[in-house]
């Protein structure tokens, strides 16, 4: 089965403040996701159409004990905000981390929650390498199990149009989404860039990272 995008992260380190840029580039006021145990983040989202959405993500205060070595630590060191990362849906995660460690890609596969703000708790499975100098472009993955996907339960009124990915090592990425079986391909750039483009009530907008 061919993976597919599931979501895009956009990272900042504070929910309220993403939240509101958010709003006022596109219109729309994105809605309280919740927090993740262990991982030092909280998110809000907005639906991007069917099966795909964007997860506005920030360091979370109540877990400041966690924020070392965490997704909650990176983003705090992040001077503004920015497209920080893409996933993958599928639901053979084992494969792809087979397809991973072939490549030399260490990453961790592991049970992941958010509770929510009315006290229900979802749970999904992940697959995140570690820090690799071809960094977040190498993809993310996730596996949502019976959990119903975001993108039908997120505010709605945006939607996607494009996703981009440049980089010198072009080759390389490509042969490894080919394998991982995604039909993402990256062109060749001087920079490393990947770009975002999304449909909005106000107009076109790019996220950029």
């Amino acid at each position: 089965m061919s993976l597919t995008l599931d979501h895009f992260i956009y990272a900042g380190r504070d929910l309220d403040a993403l939240s509101q840029q958010f709003e006022q580039m596109t219109g729309v006021t994105p809605g309280k996701g919740g927090r993740h145990p262990g991982l030092g983040t909280r998110n809000a989202l907005a639906s991007l159409g069917k099966n795909i959405y964007l997860e506005l993500l920030a360091a979370d205060p109540q877990q400041n004990a966690q924020l070392e070595g965490s997704m909650g630590g990176r983003i705090t060191a992040m001077d503004e905000p920015r497209l920080l990362a893409y996933m993958l849906r599928g639901n053979e995660l084992e494969r792809q981390h087979e397809v991973l460690k072939r490549h030399g890609i260490a990453a961790d596969l592991f049970d992941a929650s958010r509770d929510t703000l009315d006290g229900k708790t979802l749970k999904w499975r992940l697959l995140v390498p570690h820090a690799h100098p071809l960094g977040d472009f190498i993809p993310k993955f996730i596996d949502w199990k019976d959990t119903t996907h975001p993108s039908t339960t997120s505010v709605p009124g945006c939607s996607f149009d494009d996703f981009e990915l440049g980089h010198p090592e072009s080759d390389t990425l490509n042969a490894l989404l080919k394998e991982l079986n995604s039909d993402l391909q990256v062109q060749h750039s001087n920079e490393p860039n990947f770009r975002l483009r999304i449909r909005t009530p106000k107009r076109m907008v790019s996220l950029v990272g």
